[in-house]
């Protein structure tokens, strides 16, 4: 009985290990996603060459730089735990 109890806390744990895992990534692809956005909407606003467009370009560059920041953030907090469970098993 406490060996099955075992089982299934180790399985709950390995299966939370990799819900973690999953939801890593997508957050990650989507980021990627609104860079490439953001990054493609900034050159073509750039190519207007207008007082509007340079304001929006600008505004939206600064919402890239903080769209990087926050994935280098969630890749720094990431990292230990991904270290963690590969030195445990």
């Amino acid at each position: 009985m406490l060996s099955l109890l075992k089982t299934l806390l180790e399985t709950l744990n390995l299966y939370f290990k990799l819900k973690n895992k999953s939801f890593y990534r997508d957050l990650m692809e989507s980021s990627k996603r609104k860079q490439k956005d953001l990054i493609n909407e900034i050159e073509k606003l750039r190519s207007n060459a207008d007082s509007d467009s340079t304001d929006r370009a600008d505004f939206l560059q600064s919402e890239l730089i903080a769209e990087k920041r926050d994935v280098k953030h969630l890749s720094a907090i990431y990292a230990p735990s991904e270290s963690g469970t590969a030195s445990s098993d």
